[in-house]
């Protein structure tokens, strides 16, 4: 209700829930960094003074194993490393790979820290010492990693750590994996209780909208959108903007065949059995309930019921 849906093909805001948006806005060195510490500051509770872009390309333990490439990853003053990501499509163990990005900051950090105290030190081996590690992905798709937390902390973010099954005691604070659901936040602007809701709302409805909300002037708010003012930026950023968005167009034909496919196969069984099918197998390939029911012609709430 507080959104204006810009009618030109040109949107005055980038779409941050791309790839490519995400990163230009939060990942250009050199300019992003302040940015990118109110965002984690806001989601993660941490004070954090200053950010050091770290190279996004992992190569794998062999030559067997593939490349792996983060959307933003950084550390602080502290060491503490941060791996951010927009993830647009879910995908089976999504949380296992959150895992595995983890494990490889650890061994950015053993490699560094191997060469250091062998030549600051002299020693031989690694005492296994290595800085805390943030995997911070921001979800926009269904999925149930997000748990409900209504009467504590915030119902669209998990945190997750290791801790003992008997007592709960943390093992420690060198794993974080947390998980924010986008797609589940479906409050307007004005309904947004604090600084943190505010920046899911504008990180998710943006691309939509004309002009920014009122009374974030002179705040991180403000910079978000003048950041992310896709009719400001240089035509080559502008560029590598929208080939990502055709690569995305192309993905999206894909799940359209699987749509077609579910629905072949489920009309067999009848025509509601056909649709949940379809609704069901668009929802696995990453379509938001609202894709969903906008393709289907039906409610979000029948989806969602669908999906339940």
């Amino acid at each position: 209700k507080d959104t204006e849906v810009a009618e030109s093909e040109t949107p005055r805001f980038a779409n941050l829930t791309r790839d490519a948006g995400f990163k230009i806005v939060f990942g250009t060195e050199g300019k992003s960094e302040k940015l990118l510490m109110a965002l984690l500051n806001t989601v993660l509770g941490l004070k954090i003074v200053s950010l050091q872009y770290l190279p996004t390309e992992r190569l794998g333990l062999s030559q067997e194993e593939s490349k792996s490439f983060f959307d933003v990853y950084c550390k602080d003053s502290n060491g503490r490393r941060f791996l951010i990501e927009m993830q647009m499509w879910s995908q089976h163990y999504f949380h296992k790979r959150a895992v595995y990005y983890s494990s490889l900051s650890v061994q950015d950090q053993a490699r560094v820290e191997k060469k250091y105290q062998k030549e600051e030190l002299g020693r031989s081996y690694w005492n296994y010492y290595f800085a805390p590690v943030y995997v911070v992905s921001f979800l926009n798709f269904p999925n149930t990693i997000v748990e409900s937390k209504e009467d504590s902390g915030n119902p669209y973010i998990s945190h997750y750590v290791y801790k003992s099954k008997d007592t709960g005691k943390e093992l420690g604070d060198e794993t974080n994996i947390v998980f924010i659901d986008l797609e589940k936040f479906r409050k307007a602007f004005d309904e947004c209780e604090d600084q943190l809701e505010r920046w899911l709302y504008s990180i998710r409805n943006m691309h939509r909208m004309t002009m920014w909300p009122e009374g974030i002037e002179g705040t991180e708010l403000e910079v978000l959108y003048q950041e992310a003012l896709y009719t400001a930026w240089p035509p080559e950023v502008r560029e590598i903007y929208e080939r990502n968005a055709m690569n995305r167009n192309d993905y999206g034909n894909i799940l359209l065949e699987r749509y077609e496919d579910g629905m072949a196969v489920g009309m067999e069984k009848g025509v509601d059995k056909g649709i949940e099918i379809a609704v069901k197998k668009m929802a696995e390939s990453g379509l938001d309930a609202g894709r969903i029911a906008e393709i289907m012609q039906i409610s979000i709430e029948k989806v969602d019921q669908m999906l339940s």
